[in-house]
Parts: C-alpha cells; sequence; structure tokens
C-alpha cells in the first residue's frame, strides 16, 4: 500500500503550505484547516495517516473486516488514491 506508506512518512512539520485539505467524498466532507491550527492540536511530528485517522473519526468504512475503506484523503497532497491504492 503505498498510498498508506506515503502518508505515514509525511509528517506535518515537512508540509508548508498554510492550509490543508481534507476530503471525503463518500461522506461529503470538504474542509480546508490552517496548518498552524493543526500542528497546535496534534503536533508538528504528527503523520498524515495519523491526521486522516483522527479527521475520519467516526466514519464507519475507517474498520471494516476488509481492513480500511474509508475515502479520506488530502487533495492537497496530490493523494487521489482510494485506500486500497485504486482510484476511488
Amino acid at each position: 500500500m503505498a498510498r498508506t506508506d506515503r502518508l505515514s512518512d509525511l509528517r506535518l512539520k515537512e508540509y508548508r503550505d498554510q492550509v490543508i485539505e481534507f476530503s471525503c467524498r463518500r461522506c461529503e466532507r470538504h474542509s480546508a484547516i490552517e496548518r498552524k491550527l493543526l500542528v497546535k492540536a496534534f503536533g508538528a511530528d504528527v503523520s498524515f495517516a495519523v491526521l486522516r485517522r483522527r479527521m475520519a473519526m467516526g466514519c464507519e468504512r475507517m474498520q471494516t473486516l476488509e481492513g480500511d475503506k474509508c475515502s479520506a484523503r488530502f487533495p492537497c497532497l496530490g493523494d487521489t488514491d482510494g485506500p486500497d491504492g485504486s482510484q476511488s
């Protein structure tokens, strides 16, 4: 799963844009959050994988018998793959 590895490796402190986009097409959730607020809430060393799970908290697709089926993503990272690496 290259997508998960990429999000696990990238830390909030390494992302320098002022705003971070988060979206889930299935849940119709879209937001743009200031980076400094995320740093304050989660710390600069948080990975985008952890941030994704925190921001998608409550999603029934996050933990299924088949694994992570949640479509939550960060469009600002060019993160357009589905949870299994396929286009969603």
